[in-house]
């Protein structure tokens, strides 16, 4: 009995500290894994730069179109697909649960663009430089804007592949196909996709994240809008009183239909029973298909819950197996923690008795035995 209670107080100490060590890794893997500070720096200004690009954008453009005839749609219509396109590239860009893919995608984006006006084929678009001035300031803005958050060397490479794959994929129009960057800067630095994933941070920064879109949709989705009607008005070949043409014309055979069909109660009467003949074995046959098909899922319903079943029944056993295993391996090394215990034991009181008895004689027989060698040496003296 005594060895029984022993050996259970010996399991309750072996698995305490076990289980505080699991109930400390659950409540740790339960929290979400936080941004660090760099990434909730690179969201916030990558982000606030969107505004900014959105800004200069419209701004340049608009004064673009003062320079145009309002009646001119090939170039009002460049302004608006500049505007729409830019707009809805970049923020695609930016607004990614990964920071750094949201700062690679839109430092790309914003070069392409810069390129796309002072090299390559919209260099000639405008009339006027707004566009190439506002791109480049853009371009200089956001590489500053890396550089503050990407130390040493690794701005420097960056700041390379950014250049090097603007210029593989220029933008040949003013549509502004994006082509995302940032898991060809993995594979250009070497790092995998696995090492890449991005948290959604804590619970705080998710939410943040989100109100964050849900904001630049509640700005930008009105402008798009009017942006696009702008352009399908501008661009539309039907006049107004085409449309209101067709509009009576649709209403006059609406009219027609109704009058035909309110004056000859007969021929709709005929009409209906003549489909209801037609339709009725195909109705049936839907039916017929239908119950077929029920009772078909019934079978395979019922094979489903049968292997279920079984399947539980199995793992059930399994778990009692392996429940009953791992209490006898409990069993064996709490003896084994016990034997080993008692063996301890044992040796520590057999060196204490050892101890104790060299302590005995060195109090009582030390004294016992300086002092008779001490008369001897006086009575040699003396002799």
């Amino acid at each position: 009995m005594l060895l029984r209670r022993l050996s259970a107080l010996l399991l309750i100490c072996f698995l305490l500290p076990l289980s505080g060590c699991s109930l400390l890794e659950v409540k740790l893997d339960s929290q979400t894994t936080p941004l660090t500070q760099q990434e909730l720096n690179m969201r916030l200004m990558t982000r606030e730069y969107t505004h900014q690009f959105f800004s200069q954008v419209e701004q340049a453009a608009d004064t673009i179109s003062e320079q145009y005839d309002a009646q001119d749609k090939v170039h009002q219509s460049y302004v608006l697909l500049w505007k729409i396109n830019a707009e809805e590239g970049l923020q695609r860009s930016s607004y990614q649960v990964s920071p750094m893919a949201g700062l690679i995608d839109s430092w790309v984006f914003t070069e392409q663009m810069n390129q796309f006006f002072n090299q390559g084929a919209g260099q000639e678009l405008f009339v006027s430089d707004n566009a190439k001035v506002a791109s480049s300031q853009l371009a200089n803005e956001i590489e500053a804007l890396a550089k503050s958050l990407l130390k040493g060397g690794s701005f420097k490479s960056t700041q390379q592949f950014v250049n090097q794959f603007a210029t593989e994929h220029p933008f040949e129009d003013l549509s502004f196909i994006r082509t995302p960057a940032y898991r060809a800067w993995l594979e250009a630095n070497q790092i995998g996709e696995d090492e890449a994933v991005s948290t959604l941070g804590t619970m705080p920064e998710a939410l943040g994240d989100v109100s964050d879109r849900l904001s630049l949709v509640s700005e930008q989705t009105p402008k798009l809008m009017t942006w696009k009607a702008q352009l399908i008005a501008l661009n539309s070949t039907i006049s107004g009183e085409q449309l209101t043409q067709t509009l009576e014309s649709l209403q006059a055979t609406s009219e027609s239909f109704q009058d035909f069909v309110e004056n000859n109660p007969e021929y709709m009467e005929n009409l209906a029973e003549q489909m209801a003949l037609q339709l009725q074995p195909l109705v049936k046959d839907i039916d017929k298909r239908t119950t077929q098909r029920i009772e078909q899922l019934s079978v395979e319903r019922e094979a489903l819950e049968k292997m279920v079943a079984r399947e539980r029944a199995e793992i059930a056993l399994i778990i009692s197996a392996e429940r009953e295993k791992f209490t006898q391996d409990i069993d064996k090394v709490s003896q084994d923690v016990v034997a080993l215990a008692m063996d301890k034991l044992v040796e520590l009181i057999k060196s204490t008795i050892v101890y104790f008895v060299l302590f005995i004689v060195a109090i009582f027989f030390a004294p016992l035995g300086l002092g008779y060698l001490l008369g001897k040496r006086s009575a040699a003296k003396k002799a």
